[in-house]
């Protein structure tokens, strides 16, 4: 190990000069890094004793008694400054305004109603104890903060203010069945009902069940997101607009491709918006009912402006479009998201292909394996035996072994017995004489 104290000393206008502050080199056993640190004392035994110090800490730091020294002073950094710090990185990354405003509000909640003052506060297990109060918000909602709460702790890691994520280990909250926003898709005919009562806001309704736009893209859409032709249509979806962050050109339907050329201005720029306005709940609702169509059907699932979309992925499903092309058409990152959340199982043809599948009655394969009177004939026993017809074969001719005849008696006529019979020749005398009386 090295370590030594000194005064740096520099040359400033041709003169050698000793700085009054006192710096420590410290290189401990093992480790290759040098570190140079100011003590910020300009007597010796003081900068020798903090020297000592700083050896034991390094020492136990390098032996994993205490954390390190960056982890030490966030821990007791103020937790609410840290989380603005967090936003702030959010926002220089191009995180959207409403990540970042879910992301603000769930963290200050959390330091809010669990009491925490520093980051040494958050334990796993204090936010097990809040979650397990929270009996008015989803499981759904739990988990979303337990996300936040993970996401926020591996920025602390990769700070270097932390050295694990206790949060990966928390379990989820099961969601399976408790599910208070449940969504169902129109059938064919609402479609047609709504897109005829939706007067001016008819466009706003095509565009997420042709295309499968969500409420935002949809009111960022402008006309230079869009390329109209005779033949159909193209829409590309900007990095920044879509969730999946990826830029995407997908083609158009062309019933939604001539809505957009009719009601495309003549003198409109390419910066204009498509749509003046998405209607919210209240205007949606009332369009519903002008329609007859019931906001909650009697499962109790509901059909909102975001439903438009799941009537538009699960469209592609009736149709039996192919999943991997569905997933591409809707624009997710995961399959799972495509065939269970936004593919209604309400309206999968089920009793289409209930109905093509082949039975088990009379007409079946099935009965070709059945035995009996409404089966294959049973093939009947054989009673009568014939007897055994045989040829004299010919004796062997040549210069062979001894010339001898074959056997030329059927089975029923051979003095042979099975094994155990008491008729059994037991020498070889009698098996040579049984033998010449059958020539």
């Amino acid at each position: 190990m090295e370590a030594r104290i000194y005064k740096p000393k520099r040359h400033r206008n041709g003169k050698r000069t000793t700085g009054r502050l006192y710096r420590a080199r410290v290189k401990l056993t093992g480790d290759n890094k040098v570190r140079d640190i100011s003590l910020g004392v300009s007597d010796k035994q003081v900068a020798q004793q903090k020297l000592n110090k700083l050896i034991q800490e390094l020492e136990h730091e390098s032996a994993g008694l205490i954390p390190a020294k960056a982890e030490r002073e966030a821990a007791q950094s103020p937790l609410l400054d840290l989380i603005s710090e967090y936003v702030n990185e959010l926002t220089v990354l191009g995180r959207s305004a409403d990540h970042l405003r879910h992301v603000n509000t769930r963290l200050r909640r959390l330091v809010r109603e669990c009491h925490w003052t520093r980051l040494a506060d958050v334990t796993p297990a204090s936010f097990q104890s809040w979650r397990k109060e929270q009996t008015t918000k989803a499981p759904k909602t739990l988990n979303e903060y337990l996300a936040t709460l993970s996401t926020f702790w591996t920025w602390l890691r990769k700070q270097s203010r932390v050295s694990v994520n206790p949060f990966e280990l928390v379990e989820r909250t099961d969601t399976r069945g408790k599910e208070r926003i449940q969504r169902r898709a129109l059938s064919d005919a609402q479609v047609v009902q709504l897109l005829k009562a939706a007067g001016k806001n008819q466009l706003a309704y095509m565009l997420p069940l042709y295309a499968g736009l969500r409420r935002n893209e949809v009111k960022t859409l402008r006309w230079s997101n869009l390329v109209l032709g005779e033949s159909g249509g193209l829409l590309r979806i900007h990095a920044a607009v879509n969730k999946n962050r990826k830029e995407q050109a997908l083609p158009l339907h062309r019933e939604l491709a001539e809505v957009l050329q009719q009601q495309k201005p003549t003198d409109s720029k390419t910066d204009d918006l498509v749509v003046n306005g998405v209607p919210k709940m209240k205007e949606f609702r009332q369009d519903l009912a002008k329609a007859g169509i019931p906001f909650l059907d009697e499962r109790g699932h509901r059909m909102d402006y975001h439903a438009l979309r799941t009537t538009f992925i699960t469209r592609l499903s009736t149709m039996k479009v192919h999943p991997r092309l569905a997933m591409e058409l809707a624009r997710h990152s995961d399959m799972r998201l495509t065939m269970k959340t936004y593919t209604d199982a309400g309206q999968l043809p089920l009793r289409e292909v209930m109905d093509s599948l082949p039975g088990f009655g009379s007409d079946s394969r099935i009965d070709s394996r059945n035995l009996g009177p409404k089966g294959q004939t049973v093939s009947q026993l054989v009673t009568e035996t014939r007897e055994l017809k045989t040829k004299k074969s010919l004796a062997n001719t040549g210069k062979s072994h001894l010339d001898s005849s074959l056997v030329t008696t059927s089975h029923e006529k051979s003095e042979w017995r099975r094994e155990g019979d008491s008729k059994l020749p037991k020498r070889f005398s009698d098996f040579c004489e049984i033998a010449l009386k059958s020539l």
